[in-house]
């Protein structure tokens, strides 16, 4: 149980680097963060189509599936939206990071009151922290199509302090049960 326990705590861990990390990129390089990240996704797509039309035209013509070319034909047409229509795609993706964030907001606040459970007197600045964090959440999710930088720094802050505040948590849990 308790080399479970350890590799929670480990996953924890590495989730709030990842989640300071990313936070950081957002804050420092918001424009150029979110059209990289864009489009690698759409190259993956084109990888992933043009593989599928490569693996399809070099079957035989009586043994070909038209759902590998339909995989590939589908592929392709999503990573055309995304080069396309990148600014959509970031609402989109911001639409889902400010659900994420919301979620990450709530749970920390239930972790917060664990901390208070076990007598902690910092569980009010972690839950204050979390609540911050499920609001920056649901604004993000009021104004998902906002694209300017200073929604990008404020999405990447807000990451930040989810991470920041992981760390804050799972060091103040593991001391508690000590």
């Amino acid at each position: 149980m308790s080399s479970f326990m350890n590799i929670v705590r480990s996953n924890i861990v590495a989730q709030a680097i990842v989640s300071i990390i990313v936070g950081l990129l957002l804050m420092f390089w918001p424009g150029l963060t979110i059209v990289t990240v864009l489009y690698l996704v759409g190259a993956i797509f084109v990888v992933m189509g043009a593989s599928s039309l490569i693996s399809y035209f070099r079957e035989p013509v009586n043994s070909r599936e038209t759902g590998v070319l339909a995989t590939g034909v589908f592929f392709l047409i999503i990573a055309l939206i995304v080069f396309l229509f990148p600014q959509v795609i970031a609402g989109f993706f911001s639409l889902v990071l400010g659900i994420l964030l919301v979620l990450c907001g709530v749970v920390n606040a239930v972790r917060s009151l664990e901390l208070r459970a076990a007598g902690h007197t910092s569980w009010i600045v972690t839950l204050v922290i979390s609540a911050i964090i499920a609001i920056g959440g649901i604004v993000i999710i009021a104004n998902p199509f906002e694209t300017t930088s200073l929604f990008v720094f404020a999405l990447g802050a807000i990451i930040f302090a989810n991470g920041i505040i992981d760390l804050a948590i799972e060091h103040l849990t593991k001391k508690a049960q000590a």
